[in-house]
């Protein structure tokens, strides 16, 4: 029988390894994240842009509106009317854009290129002289047209500066000219300088944010990279613990009782343990890291009385606050598995001092969970005396039961008996019990 169980560990070792390493290679053929898919907070900046310069040309072209039916004597010919409808036509294009966001970088930069072409066309076919102090109506949108330039053009910072150095010279030697109100350059060196001054101001608030925008998206970036690889890294840990604690609860403790196995009783015992720990072998390669199917809390006790019925000393068992809740499948075998840990420690050291010893499991419906205790009145132990290399309480129990997110104690004195507790799901702890939760998780990081 040792024979054949070595022979499924065996077999179940190189199954699980090799499920191992398949899931390993799908882990790292996983591209790594460099860039955020959709990144939020640049794709809102964009937008925030384009609509504020599209509500910005919105004023000012009510604004030049006075300006443009005064000056509509002066564009009789073709490129007059043209031009109107031209700087007007795209700047309503490009509030439909902003709106729907759509073609937003295209048509703000119509808008800048019809301006362009306008003022050029003025100052090269216009015929009839401004009187007095008016100005051109294309004067009042020159800071619409760079603004729309800015958001046009969204990686090259250099093409906009460009467009706004050309424009207001251009609306400079507008203005100097007699089509632009003859004022000279030395009134019209200023006007160039309102719209260098507006332009540059524009260019560096959009430029500032746009930065701020991607520093953002490339923190966003790492942080996705190392939660993901945080996820994995538990991941690992938690199968190598569920594995861990696998191949202690089954493999190697039908051995050791294969081994200690005398009377016709334990040897009969030693076949059944070595059968189930075949079973759990088999199935495990299907259910690691773990299914999640719920279970109710009736069929969970019913595990537990069969696990109860295992054992080679006889437990009470009571079930109490048992219903039809529900628990998750992992939680449930967590838990179980911890259980039937408590009871073959109960079994093998309990009961070391002599005399009668009885022991007890407790299933206990919680507020949406379960509780198992388990409890002798055996010899106890002390947890400085105890080994670090073992393995039964530390990964059978404390790490299988908190990796699932439930909790497990253990209170035990030499003489006083143990009594070992899992929960799911753990219990929140105030402040005030926080200083009696240590103590249990200090013990358990020993070993039984």
């Amino acid at each position: 029988m040792s024979d054949r169980a070595l022979q499924a560990q065996d077999s179940a070792v190189e199954d699980d390894s090799s499920d191992s390493s398949a899931a390993e290679k799908r882990t790292k053929a996983t591209p790594e994240l460099r860039s955020v898919a959709n990144p939020i907070t640049s794709s809102q900046i964009e937008v925030v842009s384009t609509r504020a310069v599209s509500i910005f040309s919105v004023l000012f072209g009510l604004q030049t509106l006075p300006a443009l039916i005064s000056q509509l004597g002066l564009m009789d010919n073709s490129w007059g009317l043209t031009g109107v409808i031209s700087v007007y036509g795209s700047l309503a294009l490009a509030g439909l854009a902003s709106i729907f966001r759509q073609w937003t970088a295209p048509l703000f930069g119509l808008v800048s290129a019809v301006y362009l072409a306008v003022v050029i066309s003025w100052i090269l076919f216009s015929t009839h002289p401004l009187v007095g102090d008016d100005a051109p109506w294309v004067y009042y949108l020159c800071n619409v047209a760079t603004a729309c330039a800015v958001v046009a053009v969204r990686k090259n910072w250099w093409l906009p500066a460009i467009y706004i150095v050309v424009v207001s010279i251009l609306i400079g030697f507008l203005r100097a000219s007699p089509a632009g109100g003859g004022l000279g350059w030395r009134f019209a060196i200023f006007d160039v300088f309102y719209g260098l001054l507006l332009g540059f101001g524009i260019l560096v608030i959009v430029v500032s944010l746009r930065h701020a925008a991607a520093q953002v998206d490339i923190a966003q970036a790492d942080a996705l990279v190392s939660y993901t690889g945080a996820v994995r890294e538990n991941a690992t840990e938690s199968e190598r613990v569920a594995i861990d604690a696998l191949v202690h609860d089954n493999v190697l403790i039908s051995l050791l009782s294969a081994a200690r196995a005398r009377t016709p009783e334990t040897k009969v015992l030693s076949a059944q343990m070595a059968r189930n720990a075949m079973r759990h072998l088999v199935e495990a390669q299907s259910r690691f890291p773990g299914a999640d199917h719920p279970i109710d809390l009736r069929m969970f006790a019913n595990k537990v009385r069969l696990a109860v019925a295992d054992q080679q000393a006889p437990f009470d068992m009571h079930a109490r606050g048992i219903d039809t809740s529900m628990i998750p499948q992992n939680a449930a075998d967590a838990l179980l598995s911890a259980a039937t840990q408590a009871m073959v420690n109960s079994v093998n050291h309990a009961g070391k001092g002599g005399g009668a010893i009885t022991r007890t499991v407790v299933v206990q419906g919680e507020p949406g969970g379960v509780s198992v205790t388990v409890t002798d009145n055996g010899t106890g132990f002390d947890m400085d005396l105890i080994p670090l290399e073992r393995l039964g309480v530390r990964t059978s129990i404390l790490e299988r039961v908190s990796n699932v997110g439930g909790l497990a104690t253990v209170k035990s004195a030499p003489g006083e008996g143990t009594v070992i507790s899992v929960i799911w799901p753990a219990p929140e702890t105030t402040d005030l019990d926080t200083s009696m939760a240590a103590a249990p998780a200090r013990e358990l990081s020993r070993e039984w």
